[in-house]
C-alpha cells in the first residue's frame, strides 16, 4: 500500500461522508426540479385557483402577501400591506436556471418582468401611470401603489349605469393622456384593454385612470412580444407593434368607456366566437356606429388611421365642447 494512498484515504472517506450527508438535499432539489418541469409541461398558466398566493410550483408567498387581488398569465398581484401591492411571477426562474432554457413559458415570464421594470423606470412618476415603488427581492417581484377602485373593466361591468357623462369624458381624456405620454417616451403599450387601466379614488372623491401592465410592451430595443386582444387589435395590419397599434386600441377603449361594452360585443356570446366575429368585421372595416357618442369622430378616426400620433387624438379630444356628442 503506497504512502500516497494512505495519505489521501482520510480525505476520500471524508468526501464520501460529505456526499452521503448531501444526498437528502440533492434528492430534494431533484424532486423540486422534477416538479417544476412537470408543472411547466402541463402548462399551468392558471394552475392555482383564483386568489391563491402560490406560484406555479406551489411556492406560497404568504405570509409576505396578505391578500391576492389578481391572477394573469405570467403573474399574481397581491397586497403586501395597506396601499402597496406586489406583482410576482408564476415561475421562479432564478431558482431553476435549466427551466429558462427549456420552457417558453418561463422565458416569457422572465422577459415580461424585465421589460416592465425597465419601462416603468424609464417612464418615471406620472399621474396617468400606475405608481411604481421599485423592485422587491424578498419576496421577488415589482412593488406598486395600490389602485383602490380596481380596474376599468371591473368597474364598467358592475357600475356602468352609475357613471355620469362627466366621469366618462374625464376617463376618456385620461386614457388618451396616458398613451400620448408613453409615446412621448418611446414606449408602445401593445396590450391596451380596459383591464389594463386601474382606477384610484382621490381625496376629493374623483376617480382617476392609471395605465398599467407594461410586461408586453416595447421600448427601444426591448420587446415584451405582445399584441392587443381581438376587439382592440386591427387585423388589417401586420402583426407588428407600432404607435398605430396603440392608437387603434385607444379607439376601442374610448368606445368601451362610452358604451360599457367592447366593440360589436353581444351579451352572452362565447369569447372565442366574439374574437372570430369581431376580427372578421374589423378586417372588412365594419365598425360600430359612434355618431351619437361624445368624441365619436375621434373614435372612428382611431379605427380608420386618421391619427399618426396620440398627441393628435389628445388635441382633438381637448377641443370637444363641454357637453353632448361631437
Amino acid at each position: 500500500m503506497s504512502f500516497s494512498f494512505l495519505y489521501w484515504r482520510p480525505f476520500r472517506l471524508l468526501w464520501r461522508a460529505f456526499n452521503l450527508a448531501l444526498a437528502p438535499l440533492k434528492w430534494l432539489i431533484s424532486r423540486q426540479n422534477g416538479q417544476f418541469d412537470a408543472q411547466v409541461e402541463s402548462q399551468p398558466l392558471y394552475k392555482q385557483p383564483d386568489y391563491s398566493s402560490q406560484n406555479a410550483i406551489g411556492m406560497d408567498y404568504r405570509p409576505h402577501v396578505v391578500k391576492v387581488i389578481h391572477h394573469s398569465k405570467n403573474a399574481i398581484v397581491a397586497r403586501l400591506e395597506r396601499g402597496i401591492v406586489l406583482k410576482y411571477p408564476r415561475y421562479a426562474w432564478w431558482d431553476y436556471p435549466n427551466a429558462e432554457k427549456e420552457y417558453r413559458a418561463v422565458r416569457e415570464t422572465k422577459t415580461s418582468f424585465n421589460v416592465e421594470e425597465a419601462i416603468l423606470t424609464a417612464l418615471g412618476d406620472h399621474p396617468r401611470i400606475v405608481k411604481f415603488l421599485g423592485t422587491s427581492y424578498d419576496p421577488r417581484g415589482l412593488k406598486f401603489a395600490e389602485a383602490n377602485k380596481g380596474n376599468l373593466q371591473q368597474y364598467l361591468d358592475h357600475h356602468f349605469d352609475e357613471l355620469c357623462p362627466t366621469t366618462q369624458a374625464t376617463w376618456c381624456l385620461q386614457a388618451i393622456e396616458s398613451i400620448a405620454f408613453i409615446h412621448s417616451k418611446s414606449v408602445i403599450h401593445s396590450d391596451l384593454r380596459p383591464e389594463n387601466f386601474l382606477l384610484h379614488s382621490q381625496p376629493n372623491g374623483e376617480i382617476d385612470l392609471r395605465l398599467c401592465d407594461f410586461g408586453g410592451s416595447t421600448y427601444k430595443n426591448l420587446s415584451g412580444g405582445h399584441l392587443p386582444d381581438s376587439g382592440f387589435f386591427d387585423p388589417r395590419k401586420e402583426w407588428v407593434t407600432t404607435e398605430a397599434t396603440d392608437i387603434f386600441s385607444l379607439g376601442s377603449i374610448l368606445f368601451t368607456i362610452m358604451t360599457g361594452h367592447w366593440p360589436h360585443w353581444i351579451a352572452g356570446e362565447e369569447y372565442q366566437a366574439y374574437m372570430d366575429r369581431v376580427d372578421e368585421l374589423f378586417l372588412n372595416s365594419e365598425f360600430p356606429p359612434v355618431d351619437q357618442l361624445r368624441g365619436g369622430f375621434i373614435i372612428r378616426g382611431c379605427w380608420m388611421d386618421k391619427y399618426d400620433q396620440a398627441s393628435g387624438v389628445l388635441e382633438d379630444y381637448q377641443g370637444l365642447p363641454c357637453e353632448g356628442p361631437a
